[in-house]
This record gives structure tokens, sequence and C-alpha cells, in this order.
């Protein structure tokens, strides 16, 4: 573990390849989003459970995504990792691209799936859906918008949830230039396809795949054709 801002932050190192694979997972997975793989890929692999996942505490305050980015580099610099890979999913890529934009850290290959951050549509609904907000609020005592996932957080994870959703990983992702795979399934809601696109055409060195009928767990859904479509692209072959 690590010590972040006076709370402890749990990830675990296994295995014994010559190469490190860096597993970040989405928002409310852990270490064991990814454990699946590991047996099927030859790597030294470092899994991270953000806060306030898996064995990780809660943050103290607010955290920002800079704040996520920052715990991800301090555990590689404990680790001494000079060059990485890295398999993200959803929350877990928009911590990545942070990382990889905004420090010097050497990335071999980027595999993301269902990767999220970018900037959503309809502008207008959810200028919308603000005003409809702060209207109930007035006249509804103790009224809470959003999901049954965000009721359920506290004052400080409502916060940083509020932190995360609201930066556009835009302009970071058009500085990554290292391989870089997308997996995405055609069916996802929560990232749908669009962003799938506004990812290829902003990351330079980027190749997308689609999986048929599969939502926003496509990598779980379809996790062998994922397991064939991550080695093949590790080896270079795509």
């Amino acid at each position: 573990m690590i010590n972040y801002k006076n709370s402890l932050v749990n990830y675990i190192v296994t295995g014994e390849g010559e190469e490190t694979m860096l597993y970040l997972h989405g928002w409310g997975g852990s270490v064991d989003s990814f454990k699946f793989l590991l047996n099927s890929l030859n790597y030294k692999s470092i899994l991270i459970d953000f806060p306030p996942f898996g064995k990780s505490e809660e943050p103290k305050s607010p955290y920002t995504l800079f704040d996520y980015s920052e715990i991800v580099y301090k555990i590689l610099q404990k680790e001494d990792v000079k060059k990485i890979n890295i398999i993200c999913h959803s929350f877990g890529a928009r911590v990545a691209m942070l990382l990889i934009s905004s420090y010097n850290v050497d990335i071999e290959n980027l595999i993301i799936t269902a990767g999220a951050g970018i900037k959503p549509r309809n502008k207008i609904k959810k200028i919308y859906r603000k005003i409809k907000y702060k209207i109930l609020k007035k006249i509804i005592k103790n009224y809470s918008a959003g999901s049954n996932d965000y009721k359920k957080l506290s004052p400080v994870m409502k916060k940083t949830f509020s932190n995360i959703i609201n930066l556009d990983i835009s302009p970071y992702a058009k500085k990554i230039d290292c391989r870089t795979l997308l997996i995405y399934g055609s069916l996802d809601k929560e990232t749908p396809l669009y962003m799938a696109k506004k990812l290829n055409k902003y990351i330079k060195n980027s190749k997308l795949i689609i999986y048929k009928n599969c939502g926003h767990f496509a990598y779980l859904e379809n996790n062998i054709q994922f397991l064939i479509d991550v080695k093949t692209f590790l080896k270079g072959e795509n």
C-alpha cells in the first residue's frame, strides 16, 4: 500500500515478466476486475484499487482526476517502473490518459476498453436537467438527483465523482502518441460509440475495434475475443 493524502491506497504486484502491465479498473471496480487476464499474459502486473474501492480507504477530502493519476505515478515510482503497458476500462482510461499526458512515463502500448472522459452530447438536455434539479431542490425536501449509485455515495465521494465527470479528457487524449487499441461495445450506453470514434481521432496512433451486441463491459462479455485482440496487439500484429 501507499499513503496518499493520509489515506491508504491498496495495490498488488504479481508475475515476473520482463515487461510490466498496469491494470486500471473502472469506477466501482477493484484489483479483481482484470485478474482473468493475468495467467494469459506474460507480464509483471500491477493492479490498483482506486479509492474508495477494494481495500483502499475513502479519501479524507474530495479528489480530482489529477489525484488519481498522481496516485498511479507514485506507485510506478515506488516500484521503479520505467516502461509500461496499460490495460484500462472506463474511469481507468480517464486516469491513464491524464497520466500519459501529464507525467514523463514511457508507455509502450495502451489498451482502452469503454474509455470515458469525452464530453457528452446533448448540451440542451444537460441544461434542462440542471434547471429541473434546481427547481425540484427548492420545492422537495431532501431531493437528490442522479443514479442510485450516486445517491449512495458519501459527500466526499459525491464531490469527487463530480470533479471527475466534469473534466473533459479530450485535450489530454490529443497529446498521446503511443500505440493504442480502443475496444468498445456497440450497445454501450455509458460510453457510446461516438466517444470511441472521437478518441480514435484524437489519439494519433490508435486503432478502434467494436464488439457487436456488447455493452459497457464488452471486455468481460466477450472476454475470449478480448484476450485474442489484446495478445495480437501486444505482439505488434495490428
